[in-house]
């Protein structure tokens, strides 16, 4: 049993958001752009700047739902619903994402930039009645003695809060140089700073008729356990570095570019308050070594002037989710990553039009397509992304030649996955342990077997984003 909301993705792949400005929101396609925000984008392209000091200040404000479909047996258990089918909603909302870049042109060789943002997560993810996995915990018990009196003579009840925060803090320093009028080269590090709080009440579970099964004295201690109040209160930590490269070249209408992050090896590390890990392993107070990797990333992109007042943008991203290594909960170990099949790759498309001297209007598109495979055992109801569209509109006003303003919205549009597992959330695995050690050799003989206990199930996951961003820039 466990719980990990996971936030990321505002825009990007499974732990790092790319929308690091405004300018992304009004045409995602900006890997080979060449403005104040190629400080994250396109670092090499900053060598064909003004030789000025560029400044930028974003401000996005983002809401995100998550919502599941519970189908599992032993939910109809339950007192207040009396059905098969549960259905659960996380919602975030984050009022302030900001990001800030600087990029500075020192003469006509040598420039450097720098990067301040959220990269990863951002927002707070609130689940007011809990989360199929954490249910199923409490519904496999009145399941396991209806068996076991042959008629549903129990039910359940219990009250459920679980809350998640996932923040990547990071900045970033490029360093380039312009080799000639068609090249320029960069290269950079960033600090990465990780922060997760996670909190859940479970409490006043209640099993009516429970009573009724004193014959089964050697597991009720143990199901009396299982009925204890728990709580969570959580705080992960850790902190990881990232080389970044990128080259661009320019060539009459045409401009290319290309960036790669190095695979950013995050640990993290527990800090939980005494009696408040909710009697997960994954949580207890201390526990470090808990992987949470920011995959290695290659961008490629081009932008053609088709004529002086319109550009047309491509871009492919590629991160390397393979290669990078995640805590899996379900085993202890941080080999999650091995139920990837594939890595993440996205696909860019953006028109810019300047509709007047001051004024240029935006749209774009992004395509993210995800490596989970047919039975999606990478991701799970406590977290999880699925394949998207997302759209963003837009426009950058030019006060004057020193001011601008940019001001975008963006939508993102998932597909609906169907998770079906053979024993769900491995609820009944989890539960055999637990009774078989109170039980022993007459747990067979009760009934009460792992096979008896993997009741089968389904999650169908689905997820919603907007995205609204005000951006200033500032040049000297």
């Amino acid at each position: 049993m466990c719980f990990m909301a996971n936030l990321s993705a505002f825009a990007g792949g499974f732990v790092t958001n790319t929308n690091q400005n405004v300018a992304f929101l009004r045409n995602p396609a900006q890997d080979a752009a060449i403005s104040v925000g190629a400080a994250y984008s396109n670092p090499a392209g900053v060598g064909f700047l003004d030789r000025r000091v560029h400044f930028a200040l974003n401000w996005q404000l983002a809401t995100q739902t998550r919502e599941i479909t519970a189908n599992y047996a032993p939910l109809a258990f339950a007192q207040a619903n009396q059905s098969a089918t549960r259905w659960y909603e996380g919602k975030s909302f984050a009022p302030v994402i900001p990001s800030f870049d600087v990029a500075w042109r020192f003469d006509d060789r040598f420039f450097a930039s720098a990067h301040f943002g959220i990269i990863g997560g951002g927002g707070k993810a609130d689940f007011a009645s809990s989360i199929g996995s954490i249910e199923s915990q409490i519904a496999i018990i009145p399941a396991i003695l209806n068996k076991l009196a042959g008629a549903p003579v129990c039910l359940y009840s219990a009250d459920l809060n679980i809350v998640g925060e996932q923040y990547v803090y990071a900045g970033q320093i490029n360093i380039g140089y312009r080799v000639n009028d068609h090249l320029s080269v960069s290269a950079g590090l960033r600090a990465n700073y990780v922060y997760n709080h996670y909190t859940a009440d479970i409490k006043s579970i209640k099993i009516s008729g429970l009573e009724n099964f004193p014959q089964l004295q050697p597991s009720m201690q143990q199901i009396g356990a299982m009925l204890q109040d728990r709580e969570l209160n959580c705080s992960q930590s850790g902190w990881g570095w990232t080389p970044v490269i990128s080259v661009d070249y320019k060539t009459g209408s045409f401009n290319f570019a290309a960036r790669y992050e190095f695979n950013t090896k995050v640990r993290l590390t527990n800090k939980t308050g005494i009696g408040q890990d909710a009697g997960m392993p994954q949580y207890v107070d201390g526990l470090s070594d808990i992987a949470s990797d920011i995959p290695a990333l290659l961008t490629l992109g081009a932008q053609w002037a088709v004529i002086p007042t319109v550009r047309v943008s491509l871009g492919f991203h590629n991160f390397f989710d393979k290669q990078a290594s995640f805590y899996n909960s379900a085993t202890g170990q941080n080999d999650r990553q091995d139920g990837i099949e594939h890595n993440t790759r996205e696909y860019l498309l953006g028109v810019e039009y300047d509709v007047l001297k001051k004024l240029t209007l935006s749209v774009g598109g992004q395509l993210t397509r995800f490596g989970w495979g047919d039975d999606y055992a990478f991701i799970y109801d406590q977290s999880f992304n699925v394949n998207s569209f997302s759209l963003g509109v837009g426009l950058n006003y030019r006060i004057n030649d020193k001011i601008s303003i940019d001001a975008a919205f963006f939508k993102t549009f998932y597909d609906r996955v169907d998770k079906q597992m053979a024993d769900y959330n491995r609820t009944g695995d989890s539960t055999y342990t637990k009774l078989q050690s109170a039980l022993g050799q007459s747990a067979a003989y009760l009934g009460i077997t792992k096979e008896a206990l993997s009741i089968p199930g389904s999650d169908s996951l689905y997820r919603t984003n907007t995205v609204f961003g005000l951006g200033l820039n500032y040049s000297f």
